[in-house]
This record gives structure tokens, C-alpha cells and sequence, in this order.
């Protein structure tokens, strides 16, 4: 990428204060090396407290999931017993009498 250079080479343009290798320029570099890692560092936090949250909510996802399928489970079987029930009621003795007797209630 760079051209390489020596130390000695580093040292003589700090003292002749030539180019981009002056005390300004290079403290400059360095505030902006400095704020680029604490960026970085912020972000990384924010990173890791998201992998929590996301660990933390799985958990509830899948108990919310779980609820989920217990419910559907629960609705089938209350279904086929109000089926049942209908079936029941409809043969009931009293309500064959009582239809028999008075055919304007047979609904």
C-alpha cells in the first residue's frame, strides 16, 4: 500500500517538521485513531447488549410459541366435545318427547 519507512527517516522529518509527519499532523492522527476506537468500542457494546437481549427474548418467544400450540391443541379438543355435546343434547329423551309433543320447538 505505503511506502515504507524507517524509524531514523520518522525521526528526521519530526525534526525538520516536513510533510504530513509533524507533531500536528500526527497528534491529529492519533485523536482520530483515538475517536475511531472509541466508536468502534461503542459499537461493540451495543453489539453484545443486543446478543443478551436476543438471548433473553428467545426464551420468551419460544414459552409465547409454546402457549401457542397448547391453545390450538386445547381449541381442537374443546371443539370435538361441543360436537359431542350438540350430538348429546339432540338425543336427549325430554327433548324427543317435548318435540314430539310440541313439533314447532324441533330446531
Amino acid at each position: 500500500m505505503g511506502k515504507e519507512v524507517t524509524g531514523d527517516q520518522i525521526e528526521d522529518m519530526m525534526r525538520l517538521g516536513s510533510g504530513m509527519c509533524s507533531r500536528d499532523a500526527l497528534s491529529t492522527d492519533g485523536r482520530a485513531f483515538r475517536s475511531a476506537l472509541n466508536e468502534i468500542e461503542n459499537l461493540r457494546e451495543l453489539f453484545f447488549q443486543l446478543a443478551l437481549l436476543v438471548e433473553e427474548q428467545g426464551a420468551m418467544v419460544n414459552n409465547i410459541e409454546a402457549n401457542v400450540f397448547a391453545t390450538q391443541e386445547f381449541i381442537g379438543k374443546a371443539t370435538t366435545e361441543i360436537k359431542k355435546a350438540v350430538k348429546y343434547k339432540k338425543k336427549h329423551p325430554c327433548r324427543q318427547l317435548f318435540c314430539c309433543c310440541f313439533p314447532c320447538c324441533n330446531k
